[in-house]
């Protein structure tokens, strides 16, 4: 073509030409968004506080650099207009600020400040604008999609929340931040702050997926964006430890507070398990590189280096790296839970063993599904012993997070429970519920989705206990010789694969490959494929598992 022609109706055209900015020119924010920000005192102290409640666990931009605008903006009283996205996003970050603050300091700083007041006029002013923003596709009003997206959870807006990560996830496409070779120059931390923006969306979309049940949308996207390197405002190091972690590039350097972004990348990368159906074959060699990616997490970022006393508090960094170990491990155990849901199912099939080939090739792991759905969940509720770390995370964005994790092994252990109420694994099953339970209260803080989860789980520990009365009722009528053959002997303890009855719990234990026969497929209505049985997976976890109380 020889002249640039309009293409902004066209899917993927050129945007409309802009009028230039006039540089130095300045709106009222009252003027653009119809509210003001409170003092600058009050402002500066929300934002320290949405630092400490998501910086360290969502990274979304740099931190001196904002600090550095907001503080213009603060001196001026108003913004550009090419700043819109930026005002927004600041909005974002101080509705969180605001929820997560200490009320008593900010009634220091200004007397009629009113956090929940404020939080609630914030929210509606990015409401009234986030479409225009989200139109012009800018780092800032991806970013701020994200934050809405956090936002809208914690103010009890499920369906809201899962809606506006996927309108994030899309204005991040639509920007080419999927695509490096898109970006054109840039200096080396807008570089650094779009990768960071690019990897969040990724994590919160894959997660969001996850615990609605539904197909990611980033992770079909053929992406070409490198792992964020370190920038000034996440270098700090793990106070008595120092260890090295291998980059992208292959080098070796110090783990530093920002490390925790890139493992739990990487963590959610590994194959994505919430598609409409997935095969088995799949499920396989999806465990195995959870479990090569379990080996490579540094010390800073192992629940287990961290000691479970009131001593490491006072210790900023040391703080950060605790609930960054802890979150990371229990996304680990819950990453195995959400792999192995559609087996929940079908109880029968529980017995499937995770490793191909002889036992003897194994070193003698015969590890099931069933094995590793208890040892995942129960793991999860041994956060119960570092009561110090989950009280500090309850002041996070984390928080929510970890609580519905919590609630999805508590599910999953009550599952397991009901389905064999004489396994000698009851016992633990019961402990493990009444620790995350304790972990819920803690990490909740009294928050509506603690206060719900605590009462279903509680709930799920009277109906294990009524359930298992009843079967030991049942059980003292039986003649002491067909007793004798049910019960479980110490050398031959297995939970069964069908919990129907203990003949056929037997035969699953003798012949462990039996489940691979015609028999799954008439269960699971598919046509035999011996090679890669498809295992159905479209309903969330609390959906699927709910329907069986």
């Amino acid at each position: 073509m020889t002249t640039i022609r309009d293409s902004d109706a066209i899917p993927d055209g050129t945007p409309a030409n802009k009028l230039p900015q006039v540089q130095g020119s300045r709106t009222p924010i009252i003027e653009l968004t119809g509210i003001q920000l409170p003092s600058a005192p009050v402002t500066l102290a929300l934002f320290d506080a949405y630092l400490e409640a998501n910086h360290w666990y969502l990274s979304l931009f740099h931190e001196p650099s904002f600090r550095a605008r907001l503080v213009t903006i603060l001196q001026t009283e108003g913004i550009l207009s090419s700043e819109k996205s930026f005002l927004l996003l600041l909005l974002a970050v101080l509705i969180i600020g605001a929820r997560f603050s200490n009320h008593e300091t900010l009634r220091s700083l200004d007397p009629q400040f009113n956090p929940q007041q404020f939080r609630a006029i914030w929210i509606e002013a990015v409401e009234r604008h986030i479409f225009l923003i989200l139109q012009e596709a800018t780092l800032e009003s991806v970013a701020c999609a994200v934050l809405m997206s956090i936002v809208y959870l914690l103010e009890r807006k499920t369906q809201l929340s899962f809606t506006m990560s996927g309108l994030g996830s899309r204005a991040a496409q639509a920007m080419g931040i999927h695509d490096e070779a898109t970006w054109g120059p840039l200096d080396s931390i807008e570089i650094q702050v779009r990768r960071r923006v690019w990897w969040s969306i990724y994590m919160v979309d894959v997660y969001t997926a996850q615990a609605n049940g539904k197909p990611s949308i980033l992770p079909n996207v053929q992406l070409n964006v490198s792992e964020p390197e370190d920038l000034d405002d996440t270098m700090a190091t793990c106070p008595g430890i120092g260890s090295y972690e291998v980059r992208a590039d292959g080098t070796f350097k110090p783990v530093t507070i920002f490390s925790y972004n890139r493992y739990k990348a990487q963590l959610y990368s590994i194959a994505d398990p919430t598609a409409h159906s997935i095969r088995l074959p799949h499920i396989k060699r999806t465990y195995a590189r959870l479990l090569d990616w379990e080996k490579t997490i540094p010390r800073e970022l192992k629940l287990s280096s961290f000691s479970e006393d009131q001593s490491m508090i006072n210790d900023a960094a040391l703080r950060v790296f605790s609930l960054q170990a802890l979150t990371l491990q229990v996304s680990y155990d819950y990453k195995h839970l959400i792999l192995f849901r559609p087996f929940l199912l079908s109880r029968k099939y529980l017995s499937i063993r995770l490793h191909d080939g002889p036992i003897e090739s194994q070193d003698g792991s015969d590890t099931t599904i069933r094995d590793q759905l208890f040892t995942s969940a129960l793991r999860m509720s041994s956060i119960c012993q570092w009561q110090n770390i989950l009280f500090i995370l309850g002041n996070t964005t984390s928080a929510t997070q970890l609580c519905f994790q919590c609630f999805t092994a508590g599910v999953v252990l009550a599952m397991l429970a009901l389905s064999e109420l004489s396994s000698p694994r009851l016992s633990e099953c019961k402990q493990g519920l009444a620790r995350l339970i304790k972990s819920l209260e803690v990490a909740g803080s009294g928050s509506p989705l603690s206060r719900q989860s605590v009462d279903i789980l509680m709930e799920a520990m009277h109906l294990i206990s009524a359930e298992e009365v009843k079967e030991l009722v049942s059980r003292a009528g039986k003649p002491a010789e067909g007793l004798r053959g049910s019960l479980p002997t110490a050398d031959s303890v297995r939970w069964s694969a069908d919990s129907r009855g203990p003949g056929d719990a037997q035969r699953a234990m003798q012949d462990p490959d039996s489940v691979h026969g015609q028999a799954i497929w008439e269960e699971l209505n598919l046509t035999p494929d011996e090679s890669e049985p498809e295992i159905l997976n479209s309903l969330s976890l609390y959906q699927s598992l709910a329907s069986l109380f």
